[in-house]
């Protein structure tokens, strides 16, 4: 009787983490990051999906994606959509490093976002930056 007990909840533990990977793989598909970073020149940049950073972007997602932004830059920084299908942004305000904002795209069209830096973390001291500061402009077309 005791064997039995135990070869059910090793099934059941079995069948809940093979649920838990299916759950984890379609949150993969489903959602796609932005991080934002400091650099020498430009003082900002983003990626996408672990791609290059670059100050613009342009990219092409399916209709129902998350988006998430996550601020690893050495300022705050406010998310802000500049066009596109009315929709709300979740936490806009990123704060501090590793703060996210998301966003779920639920209809087809083209969004622009783009971000307002504040200032230096007091942290940071005086770290020095080469050139114009980088207007971040990230474009997303949705089908």
């Amino acid at each position: 009787m005791q064997r039995k007990n135990k070869l059910r909840g090793a099934v059941l533990a079995l069948a809940a983490l093979s649920a838990l990977a299916v759950t984890s793989a379609a949150d993969a598909r489903s959602t796609a990051t932005v991080t934002i970073r400091h650099q020498m020149r430009g003082c900002h940049s983003w990626s996408f999906n672990s791609g290059p950073f670059r100050a613009s972007q342009t990219v092409t997602l399916k209709a129902g994606m998350v988006l998430r932004f996550t601020n690893n830059d050495v300022m705050p920084q406010r998310l802000v959509q500049a066009a596109g299908p009315r929709m709300r942004l979740v936490h806009p305000n990123m704060l501090k490093m590793t703060s996210s904002a998301t966003v779920k795209l639920t209809q087809k069209g083209l969004y622009r976002f783009t971000t307002r830096a504040g200032e230096d973390y007091a942290w940071v001291g005086s770290m020095r930056t080469l050139g114009k500061d980088n207007a971040l402009h990230l474009t997303v077309r949705v089908r």
